[in-house]
């Protein structure tokens, strides 16, 4: 009679291994992925309050509407600068494509752009104003 042997066999352990590796990898596969689009989040939040604080300046606006365009850094906000601008609003009519100025209409362009060690992201809007 064989005495009944104890334990798991080589191949066993090493599907249970390769099982355990797998799992580990999805969990941080997911883990990482969440990471990253909390920080595009986080990005994108920021840009959003910049903006509405420099479109909340009526003496930039002014600035900016009497055609001179406005550039700079972001105080207290490392890696942050902005591009402003306006243009007479035109409006596209008829089919042959003519442009009709609109009197005391500005289309206004803002450019938001964050600067990290490794890139540049921009975050543009357009918005008209009178």
């Amino acid at each position: 009679m064989k005495a009944a042997q104890r334990g798991f066999t080589l191949i066993e352990v090493l599907v249970a291994l390769m099982i355990l590796g797998v799992s580990l990898g999805a969990i941080f596969q997911g883990l990482s992925a969440s990471r990253r689009i909390s920080l595009k989040a986080d990005e994108t939040l920021t840009a959003v309050r910049l903006a509405q604080n420099l479109l909340a300046n009526a003496a930039l606006i002014d600035t900016v509407a009497k055609g001179k365009g406005v550039s700079g850094r972001i105080d207290q906000e490392a890696g942050w600068r902005y591009t402003f601008s306006a243009l007479p609003l035109e409006i596209t009519v008829g089919d042959n494509r003519d442009t009709l100025q609109v009197p005391a209409m500005f289309e206004l362009t803002l450019c938001l752009f964050h600067e990290t060690d490794r890139r540049e992201k921009a975050f543009c809007m357009k918005q008209w104003r009178r």
